[in-house]
């Protein structure tokens, strides 16, 4: 993983662990038990779904720039897939007791504004090259002549 990745990765991460064990505390709190579960299965579903895809897509970028963006929209139509698939599953089920839906919920919008959030922080105050510049050289005319061309 690169270091501006690294760096992403980790401003988007942890304000989300910040928010989720909070919320988990205050869940622990409201609720109980059954709510402290429902907040910390929240962390781990967005930790799990934003961490692999930033990671995958690192990888991805790394190895051809050019697949970046399809790999985030693939990234992400994945992830919007999975996440309508897990919540359609989890809508009927009654063997869920142990869990506190409501913290679940409270604490996954929370830690997506958080993770967003801390993502758009690095990525505004971060200053990173999206291109490698192209190597110019002059030609014996003092015009710039492109190595590439």
């Amino acid at each position: 993983m690169q270091e501006h990745d690294a760096r992403i990765l980790r401003g988007a991460a942890i304000p989300t662990l910040i928010i989720g064990v909070g919320a988990t505390a205050l869940f622990a709190l409201l609720s109980g038990t059954a709510g402290a579960a429902g907040a910390f299965s929240a962390l781990l579903l967005l930790l799990l779904f934003f961490g692999s895809s930033a990671v995958a897509v690192s990888r991805i970028s790394k190895r051809n720039p050019e697949l970046f963006m399809p790999a985030m929209m693939g990234a992400f139509l994945v992830k919007a897939v999975l996440l309508a698939v897990a919540l359609v599953l989890l809508r009927g089920v009654d063997s869920l007791a142990w869990m506190d839906m409501t913290a679940f919920a409270v604490t996954a919008l929370l830690g997506v504004v958080a993770w967003l959030g801390g993502h758009t922080y690095v990525l505004a105050t971060s200053t990173t090259l999206h291109v490698e510049p192209e190597s110019v050289s002059t030609s014996p005319g003092g015009e710039p002549k492109h190595e590439n061309a």
